[in-house]
């Protein structure tokens, strides 16, 4: 039953994302209910604990990510989502999986669009300017981006690989 909600929730989170640049957040919100709901379900009480556990430690392991405009709020929530579903020790195993999809995907766009020596001349001004100026502006906007990943698809799959015991 995870599988199902998981896995439907997160085809329309990624579809919204991909389609719009946003996941709704009635989705998040339903998603969130869906988790508590199941986690009740399948341990009683004490799954209350364990969902919220399981979705406020992707606020504490990524917000920081977040403050600093590295990832956005969506993609948080859904993470959030993620892990209301799985508790906290499955949460953490899927933000692990789930950003090693995404540099996958990150590297063999840089290989793909010949842009890794613009990016790290990026990078290093990026952090120029931050260190003279002290004010933290996003990192690259995606218009600007022909390698623009939208991290809802790895979050996905990485829940998908957990849900789906292959890893």
């Amino acid at each position: 039953m995870r599988f199902l909600f998981l896995f439907s929730i997160g085809v329309l989170a990624v579809f919204w994302d991909f389609y719009s640049g946003r996941i709704p957040n009635v989705l998040i919100g339903a998603g969130l209910l869906a988790a508590l709901g199941w986690q009740w379900s399948a341990n009683g009480p004490p799954g209350t604990g364990n969902f919220l556990a399981g979705a406020l430690l992707p606020l504490l392991v990524l917000g920081v990510l977040h403050y600093f405009k590295m990832m956005g709020a969506g993609d948080l929530k859904y993470f959030m989502m993620v892990g209301g579903f799985f508790g906290p020790s499955l949460s953490l195993k899927c933000i692990c999986y789930s950003f090693l999809i995404a540099a996958v995907f990150s590297l063999t766009a840089v290989i793909k669009y010949h842009i890794l020596w613009k990016r790290l001349i990026l990078f290093i001004q990026y952090l120029k300017e931050f260190f003279s100026t002290g004010i933290w502006h996003p990192y690259i906007v995606q218009e600007d981006n022909p390698a623009y990943l939208h991290l809802s698809l790895p979050i996905f799959l990485g829940s998908m690989l957990i849900t789906g015991g292959w890893i």
